[in-house]
């Protein structure tokens, strides 16, 4: 009985690795065309952090849709804080943020979806906003694993957004130092670049389907044995 209970938990093992995904890839790479700030970082009462920009003209210089580069699109961005804002070794910035974006051929997110979608963190291993305390550049940057990344485009195909994936986007030129205002990140606005990346969704071989469904097969019968 416990032979054949190792034997088809390894059968479900094996099949389960036959549809694992491929590693992640850059899908878009892109930066701002104005030479001014275009990211506004609000402190609301001292308490939470906004970050937005609308209808930011930017280039796309890399991409993994049907289009050729470069591409002129519209990235739209809205986050906010979801956790208080720490100081790590007295020399970086840490917070936690969750929010959504749209990159498109047409002003207020319309048109071709270059690349949308949505974020969040998982505690500070998520999606946060970090940087040198008293420098002026910050990151954006969320992973899924371990935080939550979704992408939909209009170009890329699904299977092509699988995870491990990740988005992040890059502030530069901060209007002053980054700093702490009572328990969120105080205000500035920046310029903004960014990538994002994401992995194939791996077709399951016809063995590895096999397997799983022998392992699962044979998981069933111990079980009704036992049972029994």
């Amino acid at each position: 009985m416990k032979k054949l209970a190792l034997l088809a938990t390894t059968a479900a093992f094996v099949g389960l690795s036959a549809i694992a995904q491929a590693a992640p890839t850059t899908i878009i790479t892109w930066a701002q065309n104005a030479t001014g700030n275009t990211i506004t970082a609000n402190s609301i009462g001292g308490l939470t952090t906004t970050l937005t920009g609308t209808d930011v003209a930017i280039t796309i210089s890399g991409y993994a849709g049907a289009a050729p580069t470069p591409i002129t699109a519209y990235l739209n961005l809205s986050a906010s804080s979801t956790g208080n804002a720490v100081s790590v070794f007295g020399t970086d910035i840490l917070q936690p943020f969750a929010g959504s974006f749209t990159i498109t051929s047409g002003l207020g997110g319309t048109g071709t979806n270059y690349l949308s979608g949505t974020f969040a963190d998982i505690a500070l291993a998520g999606s946060r906003l970090g940087g040198p305390d008293g420098g002026f550049q910050a990151s954006l940057v969320a992973t899924d694993p371990p935080g939550s990344v979704t992408f939909t485009s209009s170009l890329i195909p699904a299977s092509s957004l699988g995870d491990p994936s990740s988005i992040g986007f890059t502030f530069t030129a901060l209007s002053q130092a980054l700093s702490i205002c009572g328990s969120t990140i105080c205000h500035f606005t920046a310029s903004v670049s960014g990538n994002a990346s994401a992995s194939e969704v791996a077709v399951p071989a016809p063995a590895g389907l096999a397997l799983l469904g022998l392992g699962l097969f044979g998981l069933a019968a111990v079980r009704r044995q036992v049972a029994a």
